[in-house]
C-alpha cells in the first residue's frame, strides 16, 4: 500500500458546491488532515488513477494534486490525531 496526498484550491463562494468531492474522498476512504488535504491509503502508483477520479468533480479554475507521500514527514495541529496520522504514514512506501 501506497500512502497519497490530495491537496486542492477551490473558490470559497463555490464550497457548497462540492459536496459530491468530499463524498467520494470519504467512500474512497480518505481523510481530511487540514482544510483542503486529504490523505488516502491506495495500491502503489495510483496517483493517476486517484487523480482522475477526482478531477471530474472539480472546476475548471480549480487547483488540485495526488502525490505519494514518503515516510518522512512533519507537522502540526492537523484535524486528525497525530497518532492517527503516524498511523497512517507508517504505511507509506520508502
Amino acid at each position: 500500500m501506497a500512502l497519497y496526498l490530495i491537496s486542492y484550491d477551490i473558490s470559497e463562494k463555490d464550497a457548497a458546491e462540492y459536496q459530491p468531492l468530499w463524498d467520494l474522498l470519504k467512500k474512497i476512504g480518505a481523510v481530511k488532515i487540514l482544510y483542503s488535504e486529504w490523505v488516502v491509503l491506495a495500491g502503489a502508483n495510483e496517483a493517476g488513477d486517484i487523480y482522475n477520479r477526482i478531477a471530474p468533480l472539480t472546476k475548471p479554475p480549480d487547483r488540485l494534486l495526488v502525490q505519494e507521500m514518503g515516510m518522512n514527514a512533519a507537522w502540526d495541529k492537523l484535524l486528525i490525531s497525530d497518532e492517527a496520522f503516524r498511523k497512517l504514514a507508517r504505511s507509506a512506501r520508502f
